[in-house]
């Protein structure tokens, strides 16, 4: 299985069924989750802040059978969405470089119904200090606020990342939730690979409102 597709699958699941439900999407990671959503019977609307992959998913677009909304902004301008109108928001990886998480986390709240979901998944804090090559971060310090060329982690992870990514650490995250309304549910911490026995580079959080 290859490793995006582990991320991917570990994603979907932790979404569970979407029949119905009003979804958004955060960034694109190496496919439009909304594909599979649409196929599901969603009503999904992307949003991606790098022009290049907004023009991408919309090459992609054009040759599926799948549509659904695409919107080219920040993440966290979502002021096109009224309030409490999504069931669930769901990020692969796009979160980590986000300029403001704490905001995205804020805005997020503000549209997502009573009890909705946010699915996301972001570099496990401990991701890169197992590394043996300093260039792709290998000697920074434990919640360091320096921002990472997200290029050079790209030899290391299978999916494209954001051109600047930051690791927050794990109370820094579950503080920005908590402070936004939100309760966490479950927490994965994966490898690259579902075979791949060696420490966590990813954490998948699935929390509510």
């Amino acid at each position: 299985m290859e490793s995006v597709d582990y991320l991917t699958h570990e994603v979907l699941r932790l979404a569970g069924n979407v029949r119905g439900k009003r979804v958004l999407e955060l960034g694109y990671a190496n496919e439009a989750l909304s594909s599979s959503f649409v196929a599901q019977g969603a009503t999904p609307i992307l949003i991606e802040e790098s022009k290049q992959r907004f023009v991408e998913i919309k090459r992609f677009q054009e040759q599926s059978e799948l549509k659904f909304e695409i919107r080219h902004n920040e993440l966290a301008d979502l002021a096109f969405c009224p309030a409490e109108s999504i069931d669930l928001a769901i990020s692969a990886i796009s979160f980590c470089g986000a300029k403001d998480i704490a905001r995205v986390f804020r805005q997020l709240q503000r549209v997502l119904k009573d009890q909705g979901l946010l699915v996301f998944g972001i570099l496990h804090p401990l991701a890169l200090h197992f590394s043996s090559d300093p260039s792709v971060g290998g000697n920074l310090g434990y919640g360091s606020k320096e921002m990472i060329d997200g290029s050079s982690l790209n030899g290391t992870f299978p999916f494209p990342l954001p051109e600047k990514v930051t690791i927050p650490t794990f109370s820094e995250t579950f503080s920005l939730l908590k402070r936004s309304g939100f309760s966490v549910d479950q927490i994965l911490e994966l490898p690259l690979a579902e075979n791949l026995a060696k420490h966590p580079e990813i954490m998948l959080i699935k929390a509510h409102k």
